[in-house]
């Protein structure tokens, strides 16, 4: 009787053993350590020179689960400052997508991990739509 007693309690305790060592195991979602600031700056496809004072959105999207295709989640929106740039941080082992919408233009680019370092600037080329 007290064996089977004593095996009991030693499956539980293995198996509360094993449950908080995978608690504590996992990563926070937002792990700092992959963390990374670039810069983004808005760029007139014509002159090649910033959009100084046109305040464009960019949109930030990162990829999530998709079954057949991939889906992109939006992460946020930010706007330029007045020198056509905006500074953001994100995880430098994800996928993104970066667009930039302004007043007529569009553009925008893929990012795959190891593509963008610390600080770096990230020119994206803005072209006209078409009415």
């Amino acid at each position: 009787m007290q064996s089977n007693n004593l095996k009991t309690r030693m499956v539980a305790s293995n198996f509360v053993f094993l449950f908080l060592f995978l608690i504590l195991s996992c990563s926070k979602r937002d792990d700092s350590k992959n963390q990374i600031t670039i810069k983004i700056t808005s760029i007139d496809s014509k002159t090649k020179q910033h959009r100084i004072n046109k305040h464009d959105t960019i949109v930030i999207r990162k990829e999530g689960v998709g079954y057949l295709m991939k889906t992109f989640n939006k992460v946020g929106e930010y706007i330029t400052d007045s020198t056509g740039s905006a500074t953001i941080k994100i995880d430098s082992t994800k996928i993104y997508d970066i667009s930039v919408l302004g007043t007529d233009v569009l553009g925008g680019d893929l990012y795959y991990p190891g593509h963008l370092k610390e600080g770096q600037e990230v020119n994206i080329e803005v072209m006209p739509l078409e009415n």
